[in-house]
């Protein structure tokens, strides 16, 4: 198309040309002979008519050719019926070559040249033109002469030798090609018992080539030897070594003909569908490949593997064949030189000069056969050429027609033989698979599927069969070649075609299964295939002159996906860090660290999120002290799960992010601890709220002097309801607020000891990797004036095994303990603040039924939690920072508590006794008055409700006694956090 394209344009530029100088008057001859020529050159051969051209002209100017009786005519005749006969006589057979149907393809040429040759008056031979119609076309309907030019025997004849006289040697060309079509899916169905024969073949003959070509070892012979055991010897040797070389000759002949057998069907079968634009059979395609690897298989055997045994034999071979013809004509040599020295012989006599001749010619056929063992093109023809000039009637007396017949057999094996390296490049050559190149990648998925069950892989071949049209892409002269590589853009274009295919259908499903296998690997799940390793392992493979290897292949997929998805969500890096030592383990892959901030899914929130907006954090999670966990208190709207933060969080963070972000995180939580601690103390800063804690203070110290030290529950009940008619800013009541903010000083408390537990968390993974390290003594001391690598990591390894981890809850009461005296008579309202902790438990115990109770209702209107152990640390932190630890203990609230829900559970209990003793009686009574049954179901009714109101009573009481236990344990344990510290 580009050539037709771009003559086109030339003829364009010329016919331009020439109207400008008719129009300036300057047309000269050369350039009117110019135009001719182009004219020829265009109407001849790029119009396609070189061959219409050529059969066109006239062979007879002067009418000699006109007689019926020509002999012309009956040559011709005679050449194509035995041509055409010997032809046809090899064809489907063993014996054929690639050359058999071309050379039928130049007697359908030389048919038609004879039919134009015939006058008119001559009636053609009948017999001849039914022959050309119904033996060739059977056998091959379709027959490829280059790339997608197809040669169609009955369509060419009725195209160029019609002859419809002749009874069924005739039809249009759709009946042609559906009569075509029709040979061809019939033999569609033996097409793969072919394939499979001729791959049993080629399987048995290279299992005898491999022994047959194999290098041989000379046998040890004994030292004591006579001479007529050397004799013999050398004559066995002799004779074992003619054998040799004919089983070795024979073995190659063998695999040249099933690679033409190979070679031929694999042409035939491509080109028929190609040419009648017949569907390929999606089964036939592991056939056709069977057919490439054994072109491939033989080739590189006899080629490769095998060559410099091949060449061996080759020589030896033609030097037995040359020294069996020179021995046919060792009888002509002694016939002639009797004649030569006989008394007769007259050198003026016809008998002389062709004793003479004959002498001449022996003597160029011994100097032609005695000379180097390389047989080329040219020395055979005058091998041959030297025969033919010796035969005369005057030698028929010594050299019989046996003889004759046996010297012909010994021309064709010597042309075969001298041409194997040159026939085998031919015949398994596989460039035509350019113009087929749309069978590649249904090829590629069929090597993938069967390299996964099949222990031997035959990728290789296949690929070196579609690599073979870089022979003649390489050629192309009409395309400029890359300055650099020196290949044409149309070598190029069909390398990135192949090596995209091959990685899309080959190494890609490759890719994606490993992948899936590492995954399932990671979840504990079986793995996918067990074929995998030997698909990674297997040699590299090449194609179009560019290496192919599945494994760095496979390791630039996985480092690539590993990479973009760790980016894209940063916690799931670790479990990208387990596939990478899955995949080390389990395939020899050797995948590069991202390095990026390793992060786990288990980690639930990232806690550098959490740091950038602490404050939301402290407000919208509560603290569980048991599971030392954060819960979330209210989830977003649709959300069908609560997300949390334990210790094991805090560590992926801090192994993603570095323990780096510790000193910045306790700053942090610094920072928010004294904010809200100051809004603590501007709370109890108020003259009302400091008003009511004075009185307070003032009613348990005059109790306290009576002997009267335990805080009673209805006082500090009737106090909570005095502080909740207090209003704030935030639009809660003053003990809502109070307890808010008590809570979310526990929840700044509590993280900064999950901080402290991360952090060893982390120091208790990296000690398993250190156990035998030996500190430097240097690293033990200090740091280093000048630091380098070695004393960073002797420092940090020495910060691991020997200094002690510091105790950020004890730096932060004893900092805020050291404010509150420095500053003693300016908080000196804080004084009471024990006093307030009763009416907080009770605000606390109201807050946390209702948040359990919420858990459990669909329409969600306030906050709904089932933990708030936050309050507990906060109020055990306020304490020990105020030193009124032993001083709310002296309440005896929780004592206090345990005897007013005593009290409570007794007195329902008596209630419930006698409203049990009530309904009984009147049920008795009713027993004994059957007149009045309706009144008496009514009582029994009213009796059943109140029994229903007392057990929902007891039901209430149950959850205050253990609301209430669990938040005296809960700051009986969270007191702990605290013993023994002393301010400084």
């Amino acid at each position: 198309v580009d050539l037709q394209e771009a003559w086109a344009m030339y003829k364009d530029v010329v016919m331009e040309w020439s109207e400008q100088k008719r129009t300036d008057n300057t047309l000269d001859s050369e350039f009117e002979s110019f135009e001719r020529m182009m004219v020829l050159l265009d109407f001849n051969l790029l119009s396609s008519r070189s061959f219409v051209t050529a059969i066109e002209q006239n062979f007879d100017p002067r009418g000699r050719f006109q007689g019926a009786k020509f002999p012309l005519y009956d040559e011709i005749k005679s050449i194509l019926v035995t041509l055409y006969g010997q032809y046809c006589e090899r064809i489907n057979t063993e014996e054929e070559t690639a050359t058999e149907r071309l050379d039928c393809v130049g007697m359908y040429a030389m048919y038609v040249l004879y039919r134009h040759l015939l006058p008119p008056n001559i009636v053609p031979d009948a017999k001849l033109h039914k022959s050309l119609w119904s033996v060739f076309p059977v056998m091959c309907p379709v027959m490829e002469l280059y790339g997608p030019l197809y040669f169609i025997p009955r369509e060419f004849m009725m195209s160029y030798a019609p002859y419809k006289a002749v009874k069924g040697c005739s039809a249009d060309i759709p009946e042609i090609r559906s009569e075509a079509a029709a040979m061809v899916i019939k033999w569609n169905g033996s097409f793969k018992a072919r394939v499979a024969k001729i791959r049993l073949d080629t399987l048995r003959w290279i299992a005898m080539a491999d022994s047959d070509l194999s290098p041989t070892v000379p046998e040890s012979h004994s030292r004591t030897r006579n001479e007529h055991d050397d004799e013999d010897m050398h004559v066995n040797s002799l004779a074992s070594s003619v054998a040799s070389i004919e089983a070795a000759t024979s073995t190659i002949l063998q695999g040249m003909k099933i690679a033409h057998s190979a070679s031929i069907l694999l042409h035939s079968q491509l080109a028929a569908h190609r040419a009648l634009r017949l569907n390929y059979d999606a089964d036939h395609i592991p056939s056709l490949m069977s057919l490439m690897e054994v072109l491939k298989s033989i080739e590189k055997l006899l080629l490769v593997r095998r060559r410099s045994a091949v060449l061996s034999f080759q020589r030896s071979t033609l030097k037995m064949i040359a020294s069996n013809i020179l021995k046919k004509f060792d009888k002509v040599r002694s016939f002639v030189d009797q004649c030569s020295s006989s008394t007769d012989f007259s050198r003026n006599s016809e008998r002389a000069r062709s004793i003479t001749r004959l002498s001449a010619c022996l003597t160029a056929l011994e100097g032609v056969l005695k000379g180097t063992a390389s047989f080329s093109c040219i020395r055979r023809h005058s091998v041959a050429f030297s025969i033919a000039a010796c035969m005369d009637t005057m030698i028929l007396e010594v050299f019989s027609t046996d003889d004759l017949l046996a010297v012909e057999g010994y021309l064709k094996d010597l042309s075969q033989i001298s041409s194997i390296e040159e026939t085998l490049k031919q015949v398994c050559d596989c460039s035509f698979l350019y113009f087929y190149r749309d069978l590649f990648p249904e090829c590629v998925t069929r090597l993938y599927q069967s390299n996964l069950n099949s222990a031997v892989s035959h990728t290789q071949l296949v690929l070196t069969a579609f690599s073979d049209p870089e022979r003649i892409l390489k050629h192309v002269r009409h395309i400029d070649r890359d300055s650099q590589s020196g290949v044409t853009p149309c070598f190029t274009g069909y390398r990135n075609f192949v090596l995209s295919h091959l990685k899309e259908e080959y190494v890609g499903p490759i890719c994606q299964m490993i992948e899936t296998d590492l995954r399932l690997a990671t979840s504990g799940a079986k793995g996918v295939h067990s074929c995998l390793r030997k698909l990674i392992i297997s040699t590299p493979l090449y194609v179009c002159q560019t290496k192919l290897e599945v494994k760095s292949e496979v390791e630039k997929y996985l480092e690539r996906t590993f990479y973009d998805l760790c980016t894209l969500n940063l916690n799931d890096c670790n479990t990208y860090t387990e596939m990478r030592s899955i995949a080390n383990e389990r395939y020899g892959l050797n995948l590069a660290d991202p390095y990026l901030p390793d992060g786990s899914l288990d980690q639930g929130v990232d806690f550098m999120d959490i740091l950038r907006d602490l404050d939301s954090f402290i407000a919208q999670y509560n603290y569980n002290l048991i599971e030392q966990s954060f819960v979330e208190r209210r989830p977003e709207r649709g959300a069908k799960y609560l997300n949390t933060m334990n210790i094991k969080c805090l560590s992926a963070s801090f192994k993603q992010h570095g323990l780096g972000v510790v000193s910045s995180a306790v700053n942090v939580c610094y920072k928010l601890l004294a904010r809200k601690f100051q809004l603590l103390t501007e709370f109890f800063a108020d003259d009302n709220m400091n008003s009511l804690l004075s009185r307070e203070f003032r009613w348990f110290d005059n109790q306290k002097n009576v002997g009267n030290n335990t805080y009673p529950f209805g006082r500090a009940s009737i106090f909570a309801q005095e502080v909740k008619k207090l209003e704030v800013d935030s639009g809660n009541n003053a003990l809502d607020e109070c307890r808010i903010i008590i809570s979310e000083i526990g929840n700044v408390i509590a993280l900064g000891r999950m901080i402290r537990a991360a952090k060893r968390s982390v120091f208790s993974d990296e000690l398993p990797f250190l156990p035998s390290y030996a500190i430097p003594v240097d690293a033990s001391e200090g740091p280093q004036s000048k630091p380098n690598a070695k004393s960073g990591v002797d420092d940090a390894i020495s910060a691991i095994l020997t200094k002690q981890d510091p105790d950020f809850v004890r730096a932060f009461v004893n900092v805020f303990r050291g404010v509150i005296q420095k500053s003693q008579s300016d908080n000196s309202f804080m004084g009471s603040f024990f006093c307030i902790v009763p009416a907080l438990c009770l605000c606390w115990m109201e807050a946390s039924i209702q948040g359990k109770e919420m858990m459990h209702k669909k329409n969600i209107t306030r906050d709904g939690y089932y933990t708030d152990d936050g309050f507990a640390v906060g109020l055990a932190f306020s304490l020990s920072v105020l030193g009124q630890t032993k001083t709310y203990e002296s309440l005896n609230w929780f004592k206090s508590i345990q005897s007013k829900y005593a009290a409570d559970e007794e007195d329902l209990m008596e209630k419930k006794k006698a409203q049990q003793v009530k309904r009984n009686a009147k049920i008795s009574a009713s027993k004994q008055s059957a007149w009045f049954t309706s009144n008496t179901e009514d009582n029994t009714q009213e009796e059943d409700a109140e029994m229903t109101i007392l057990h929902m009573m007891g039901k209430r009481l149950e959850g205050n006694r253990r609301e209430m236990a669990m938040l005296f344990f809960s700051m009986h344990g969270a007191r702990a956090f605290f013993k023994d510290i002393r301010s400084k």
